[in-house]
């Protein structure tokens, strides 16, 4: 190799380590949303190829030429998926699945090169994988710089045309390098290839685009995610409304209908059941305020075991049939919580296990002091959790239960999240475990 490969395999070393810096930071430093991770992604991919290349060059071992290849094959849909996070552009979510499965058989064939010779690294040396791969990659490049110049025209804020600004600069720098590393193959004279002086230059611009809007980016992902799940909640809400809604229209119609002939017996059921469908709105209402409300806590030392027992006594006292055995430490440090909060926690723990058990059932509850937690579990003889929901049971509006609401078990969790501590559930042999940790008071931080 003459001076200028040694230059360029100096250039590919150096791209390969800015975008493991990259890498790095991105891990530790960020908060892993979808920009974020197509980042990441991004970086991963360029550095493969540029670490593949440099020890090809090194230790003239053709295995680094076709491990380079894989990172390679990935960039068109990882690029375009980067691009599209972006600028925002979620609708796309079609074409970026298109990319990516696109791109993958030019990885998986240069992966299967690494060990299989024969026809499948013949082709991958050959002209042909060269020509599909730039089929791919120009069309793709092209609808991407053509989205960002549509999200910049579009958009009337500075900050938003600047953070675009940067993606679409290196975007062209990066497909126009890029170009030039593939046409090498095509030994087109007069064009130096410059694929890795472009991933230097590329990986630094957009590197400074995204940490220079770093919380810009931020509060998108916040954003995004706070649209989401009010989306969710009001579908949610929409639909847990719809019933009780059309049980009053029914029995208000009716009523209207029949009003001179129903019997005074059948007026009273009719006008007792829009009494409990309306109890049932209020209660839908109550549910979703206690959720999303501002919870202002007002914590102190409390005593686990007092309130357990307390609210247990109480439960009892309201006719609860299930039966309950208490299994608690006496060696339960005091806790800094909100005591009404943990009793409200541990009346929607009782209340699922008394319907999953029915009157019959057994629940467990038992404290014990691992340090430098409280545990609090709660352990029933139902049928447990339906595993297809086991992973989301804290959600909204997730239920086991045909006219449950799905808001108890996300409230008990957004109050034990306020008082430091965590709840876990996991289905074990007969029945459901709801764990409990909260934080002893002699180990809380000042």
């Amino acid at each position: 190799m003459n001076y200028l490969d040694s230059i360029d395999m100096g250039l590919a070393l150096t791209a390969a380590l800015i975008n493991a810096a990259f890498v790095l930071l991105i891990l530790t430093r960020t908060s892993l949303t979808s920009v974020y991770v197509t980042f990441l992604l991004n970086c991963f991919t360029a550095m493969i190829w540029n670490f593949g290349d440099f020890m090809e060059w090194k230790t003239n071992d053709r295995f680094w030429f076709y491990f380079s290849l894989i990172g390679t094959g990935m960039i068109p849909g990882v690029m375009f998926h980067f691009i599209t996070a972006l600028a925002g552009l979620k609708k796309n979510r079609i074409l970026i699945s298109v990319a990516y499965i696109l791109s993958l058989p030019f990885a998986l064939t240069s992966l299967f090169a690494l060990s299989h010779p024969g026809r499948i690294r013949s082709f991958v040396d050959g002209l042909v994988w060269n020509a599909l791969y730039l089929t791919l990659l120009i069309p793709l490049l092209v609808i991407g710089i053509f989205m960002l110049t549509a999200a910049i025209r579009r958009s009337n804020s500075k900050a938003e045309i600047s953070r675009l600004r940067y993606i679409l600069i290196a975007c062209g720098i990066a497909g126009l390098t890029g170009i030039t590393e593939l046409l090498k193959g095509f030994k087109v004279p007069m064009i130096p290839p410059l694929g890795h002086l472009g991933s230097v230059i590329y990986s630094s611009v957009i590197a400074v685009g995204v940490f220079k809007h770093r919380a810009d980016y931020d509060l998108l992902a916040e954003m995004r995610t706070k649209l989401d799940m009010l989306n969710e909640l009001a579908a949610g809400i929409a639909h847990e409304l719809r019933n009780p809604l059309s049980s009053i229209k029914s029995a208000t119609a009716l009523l209207q209908e029949r009003s001179d002939t129903l019997p005074a017996g059948k007026s009273r059921e009719y006008l007792g059941l829009i009494s409990e469908e309306i109890d049932r709105l209020d209660g839908i209402l109550s549910n979703y305020h206690r959720l999303i409300r501002p919870v202002k806590l007002e914590k102190e030392t409390v005593r686990i075991n007092y309130i357990i027992e307390r609210t247990v006594a109480l439960m009892r006292l309201n006719g609860n049939a299930l039966r309950i055995e208490l299994n608690l430490s006496p060696e339960i440090p005091l806790c800094k919580a909100d005591p009404q909060a943990l009793k409200q926690v541990f009346i929607n723990l009782m209340k699922n296990a008394q319907e999953a058990c029915g009157p019959e059932g057994m629940l467990q509850i038992k404290t014990e002091y691992r340090p430098p937690f409280i545990r609090i579990t709660f352990k029933d003889s139902g049928k447990g959790v339906p595993a297809d929901i086991l992973h989301r049971i804290f959600e909204p509006f997730v239920s086991t239960k045909a006219n449950g609401m799905g808001l108890g078990l996300a409230i008990c969790k957004r109050l034990i999240d306020l008082n430091g501590g965590t709840i876990e559930v996991e289905n074990e042999t007969e029945g459901a475990c709801f764990t409990i940790h909260l934080p002893a008071e002699d180990d809380l931080q000042p």
